[in-house]
């Protein structure tokens, strides 16, 4: 019989190990470095990047702002059209607490020109525009939808009417112009004439509140010189007081009233300039009897 060999076995020889553990361990060491880096510094991290996205888009914003600006203007104007056909378009407008100033002025203030929504109308911008006309103390304005406006205002106290260069102001206690009177006057309230008139009128006026008697039939106050002032009435009488004391002399002219009706005779002027003594110019009975001739 054919005797069978057997393979004979061989061992198979086993490549030198690797060194692979330090390695691995290195790299753990790196990974986890790393996260605590990221752990300690993740906040810092965030804000960088959230300042670099900040600035990208900026930079793009500002490469396109025209076409930006321009796409936010035309979808404004759009939404307002639309707002406006949709029945809330401004067309009641309520005004009150107002007497001086000018519904003109007050409508142009407001800006209601074209076909504004109620939607799109900025109180805030109007409000601001109101109270620097120079009549108007305060101004409320109220949306009231779908199509209203509830607009309050509250107008500066006027003292006096102050007439230069033939025009009328109503003005306030600071001399400051209220608006132009085109009647010339308001009914209760004192005229003063002449440059340098406004500026003083409220210490005058404080003057005469103690003498009732004076401010009767006062038709006028004049300013001589920017310097004092002349009462006018309506009866011709002309009181001339001095640039200073005026009290004293107010006070003077009610005590010689009272003692001897100074004020009812026929007097056409009574300087009271000097201080030693009062200088009167009786009425010209002729010239008087003469312009009542003429009217006749």
């Amino acid at each position: 019989m054919r005797e069978i060999k057997k393979p004979q076995s061989r061992a198979l020889a086993l490549p030198a190990p690797m060194h692979y553990l330090p390695a691995l361990r290195k790299t753990n060491q790196l990974v986890a470095r790393g996260q605590r880096t990221w752990v300690l510094h993740k906040r810092l991290g965030v804000q960088l990047l959230a300042l670099f996205i900040v600035v990208f888009v900026l930079g793009v914003g500002m490469i396109n702002r025209n076409h930006l600006v321009n796409g936010a203007t035309v979808v404004t104007e759009r939404a307002a059209s639309l707002f406006a056909y949709a029945g809330l378009a401004v067309s009641e407008v309520s005004l009150s607490g107002y007497g001086l100033t000018k519904e003109a002025a007050l409508f142009e203030a407001i800006g209601l020109q074209g076909n504004i929504s109620l939607v799109n109308f900025d109180a805030e911008a109007a409000r601001q525009r109101i109270e620097a006309l120079p009549s108007i103390k305060s101004a409320t304005i109220r949306k009231i939808y779908p199509n209203s406006l509830n607009i309050e205002l509250v107008e500066k106290t006027p003292i006096a009417v102050w007439r230069i260069d033939g025009v009328s102001f109503a003005i306030d206690a600071k001399g400051d112009k209220l608006v132009s009177l085109e009647q010339g006057g308001i009914d209760g309230l004192p005229l003063f004439i002449g440059d340098g008139a406004a500026d003083d009128a409220a210490s005058l006026i404080k003057a005469l509140e103690p003498y009732e008697l004076l401010q009767q039939d006062l038709l006028a106050v004049s300013r001589i010189g920017d310097r004092r002032w002349d009462l006018i009435y309506d009866t011709g009488l002309r009181i001339m007081l001095p640039e200073k004391d005026v009290d004293q002399a107010l006070a003077k002219i009610v005590a010689l009233d009272t003692e001897k009706q100074l004020l009812s005779r026929d007097i056409e002027i009574l300087d009271f300039r000097l201080k030693d003594f009062i200088a009167v110019r009786p009425v010209d009975r002729a010239v008087t009897d003469q312009d009542e001739a003429n009217t006749q």
